[in-house]
C-alpha cells in the first residue's frame, strides 16, 4: 500500500455577494418639508415675539435662529440625497455624515445668536433648538418613508414619493 493522497476535489465555484438594495432619496420632498418647517416655526417665532419686553429685538433673534438651524438643516440635507440610487449602505452613511454636521453647527449658531442678542439671548436658544428639532423631525419622517416605499417597491414599481 502506498500512501497516497486521495483525488483532490473540485474547486467550489466562485460566491457572488448578493447585490445590495439601492435607494434613491429625491431632494425634491425632504427640502420642501424642511422649508414648510422653517417657515412655519418663522412666523410662529415671529407671532410670539410681540409679546416680549423687546418684540423688535426677540424678533430679529428668534427669526436668526428659527431660519439659520432651517438653512443649515438644509444645506446638510444636500450630503445625503440624491435622485440617483445609491447603495443604502451609503445613504445611510451620508445620512449620519449630515447629522452630524448638523449637531456641530446648531450649537454653533445658537451660542452666536445668544452672545449677539444678550437681552433676549436664551428665546432665541429655545427658537433655534426648536427650530432644529422640528425640522429633524420632519426630515427624518420624510426620508423614512422614502425609504420605507422603495424597500416594499417592487422591482416594476417606482419609488412612491411622499
Amino acid at each position: 500500500m502506498t500512501d497516497q493522497p486521495p483525488p483532490a476535489a473540485a474547486p467550489a465555484p466562485a460566491r457572488t455577494a448578493p447585490k445590495e438594495q439601492e435607494i434613491a432619496i429625491p431632494p425634491g420632498p425632504v427640502l420642501r418639508w424642511i422649508a414648510i418647517v422653517t417657515g412655519t416655526g418663522a412666523v410662529a417665532a415671529a407671532a410670539l415675539s410681540q409679546l416680549s419686553a423687546e418684540p423688535r429685538a426677540m424678533t430679529l433673534a428668534t427669526l436668526a435662529g428659527v431660519v439659520g438651524s432651517g438653512l443649515i438643516t438644509a444645506l446638510s440635507a444636500l450630503v445625503f440625497v440624491s435622485a440617483k440610487p445609491r447603495p443604502a449602505s451609503l445613504c445611510g452613511s451620508f445620512w449620519l455624515g449630515a447629522t452630524l454636521i448638523r449637531f456641530a453647527a446648531i450649537p454653533g449658531l445658537a451660542v452666536s445668536i445668544y452672545f449677539s442678542t444678550p437681552s433676549v439671548g436664551f428665546a432665541a436658544v429655545l427658537a433655534t433648538i426648536g427650530g432644529y428639532l422640528a425640522c429633524l423631525a420632519a426630515e427624518t419622517t420624510t426620508v423614512v418613508r422614502i425609504v420605507h416605499g422603495s424597500l416594499h417597491a417592487s422591482p416594476t414599481q417606482e419609488t412612491p414619493k411622499p
